[in-house]
């Protein structure tokens, strides 16, 4: 059965793991689906706000905007049928927003081998295969 629209839902600050999910986005999208790689920033408290400079959400966006299409173009993925995106909240419900809102087929996310705390705590991961309303390929990488 063909993916015709996959969610690569990435974290920019685990660069093996972004690559690895959105490889495998590309390698079952093939030449015909539609890749949508999604990063989800952290909100940043208030109290903080005082401390970061004016413009660090517009460069933090334009960073991992800047690796996800690098990582992109290594997967081979053609631009015309992928979109880069970045949002703010939880992973968990953004990704599940974002895959209920495109009708995805498919989500497809990477994640460590489970140790013996992420069994025990859980992860965005997780959450996302148990809470999600569609397929999820979880890509396994030895990366640390």
């Amino acid at each position: 059965m063909p993916y015709a629209t996959i969610i690569a839902a990435v974290d920019v600050n685990e660069p093996d793991l972004a690559r690895a999910a959105i490889a495998g986005a590309a390698e079952v999208a093939g030449t015909d689906g539609a890749v949508h790689i999604l990063y989800v920033r952290y909100y940043l408290p208030t109290r903080y706000s005082e401390l970061l400079a004016s413009d660090f959400d517009e460069r933090e966006e334009a960073d991992a905007l800047s690796d996800m299409q690098a990582w992109a173009a290594e997967a081979g993925l053609d631009s015309t049928r992928t979109q880069i995106f970045t949002r703010r909240g939880r992973v968990r419900d953004e990704v599940i927003i974002e895959a209920e809102r495109r009708k995805a087929d498919l989500i497809v996310l990477a994640s460590h081998q489970p140790s013996l705390s992420s069994r025990l705590l859980g992860s965005n991961a997780s959450a996302i295969v148990h809470q999600s309303p569609v397929s999820v390929l979880v890509v396994r990488t030895d990366a640390k």
